[in-house]
């Protein structure tokens, strides 16, 4: 039974590996920016320790999935690096990753969670649209794929 677990040091590979092999399975190696880079050298330091959290789903004792929450500020987190190994795609593990991360926001007094994603990643704006975040019209995003932009209000 898969289940989900927050960092923890050992995951370091399996996080930058998911995120590897997602981004450049729908688009290209050179796709890999600067910015994931450094969350992949560093989750601890760039995303937990600045009030972040990563959420990881196990099974059997094999990571299938993560995802990151960075926070921007005392009421606004940002949904990123959603990734589920193709061998466990369809499962619901992408869900289960969501509800942890709006539970966590939630918990953590959060009124706001934005995503970044590209309207290429059908399985994601289905995900998107079903927890009910709404397209963000004027945005500027830190990734270059990105060509669209999604905000939830927590309540």
């Amino acid at each position: 039974m898969a289940y989900i677990s927050l960092w923890k040091e050992d995951y370091k590979s399996d996080f930058e590996k998911l995120n590897r092999e997602w981004i450049e399975g729908f688009f290209s190696k050179d796709s890999i920016e600067q910015l994931d880079l450094d969350m992949f050298s560093d989750p601890q330091g760039f995303i937990v320790d600045k009030g972040g959290q990563l959420f990881f789903v196990i099974d059997q004792g094999e990571v299938l999935g993560c995802c990151a929450l960075l926070k921007h500020s005392s009421d606004e987190f940002e949904l990123a690096k959603l990734a589920v190994s193709p061998k466990a795609q369809g499962r619901g593990l992408a869900s289960k990753l969501m509800e942890q991360s709006l539970a966590y926001a939630k918990h953590e007094k959060a009124k706001k969670l934005v995503i970044e994603s590209n309207t290429r990643l059908t399985s994601a704006m289905k995900l998107y649209s079903k927890f009910g975040f709404q397209e963000v019209k004027d945005y500027v995003s830190h990734y270059k794929r990105v060509n669209i932009k999604f905000e939830k209000t927590i309540n």
